[in-house]
């Protein structure tokens, strides 16, 4: 079947899902959100990509004669975020589970499918960007693990599961650190430098500049033909955190030689404490 396979993975908590959700309404795409069980990928990285890549030859055929395809969706369609929005305890419910996306019986063949994991698809990144269109998803630091704080997943404890069985130089360096904060910083590092190492500038987009367009910076480097959202407005999720955890992050940062630095200065990193207009947590 011909048509464009396109790879999507990030930083967790970085946007990946809203970016996700907008390819997914751009015209001719249908864009997935999680559907590998991508735990039972072989360590070895040539027979997972070999599982990968059978995986979105088997999602075309899936839509030509079911026209649907396995997602993880919230009320039959990818949402902008996997959580909802903070109880009053601070903490996130997941809002997504995994299922069908319904897809266009008109939809032609030639169709570009999008697939989104981001540990995975970050630890099969040398071999995986050579054989899809592979883009990445980043975000300002402070704000991503100020995120994780409030979500109960892995990474709240600076542990990446698909990532580690698929990269054993990061399970050894996050097992030799018993600090939470320190492996945090260890599995953020871990994503900023596979992306640096493995994708050209372009294909890197930081959250956000894709909110402060609409989407149309998304769009114009994926090359998908899709509307600006202009409902898009920058979550601010330090604003609800413990200012005092908070700074002891920021220090950390900033002490940490991490390779979110290619994108993140310290000041853009600080500047983070200060929410910006229309924000909200």
């Amino acid at each position: 079947m011909s048509g464009r396979n396109i790879a999507l993975t990030g930083v967790p908590r970085s946007g990946t899902t809203l970016a996700c959700r907008l390819l997914g309404q751009c015209r001719n795409t249908v864009a997935l959100f999680e559907p590998m069980p991508v735990l039972t990928l072989p360590p070895d990285h040539d027979l997972a990509l070999a599982q990968v890549l059978d995986f979105y030859r088997d999602v075309r055929t899936r839509i030509a004669h079911e026209h649907n395809a396995p997602s993880k969706v919230r009320g039959g369609a990818v949402p902008d975020n996997l959580y909802a929005e903070a109880g009053s305890d601070g903490t996130r419910q997941l809002q997504a589970y995994p299922g069908l996306l319904q897809v266009a019986a008109d939809l032609p063949d030639d169709f570009s499918l999008v697939i989104k994991h981001n540990a995975a698809f970050t630890a099969l990144l040398p071999k995986l960007a050579m054989q899809l269109d592979t883009f990445a998803i980043v975000r300002n630091p402070l704000a991503v693990i100020a995120s994780w704080q409030s979500v109960d997943v892995p990474v709240q404890q600076g542990r990446v599961p698909a990532g580690e069985r698929l990269d054993p130089q990061l399970a050894a360096r996050l097992n030799a650190c018993n600090d939470v904060l320190e492996r945090q910083l260890r599995v953020l590092d871990w994503f900023f430098q596979q992306f640096h190492t493995h994708l050209p500038l372009q294909r890197v987009l930081r959250y956000e500049d894709i909110v402060a367009s609409h989407g149309a910076l998304l769009h114009a480097r994926v090359g998908a033909s899709g509307s600006a959202d202009a409902t898009l407005r920058a979550h601010n999720p330090v604003s609800r955190r413990d200012p005092a955890v908070i700074e002891t992050v920021r220090c950390a940062l900033r002490e940490f030689p991490g390779a979110w630095r290619h994108w993140y200065e310290p000041t853009a990193i600080d500047a983070a404490f200060t929410p910006q207009p229309g924000a909200t947590g």
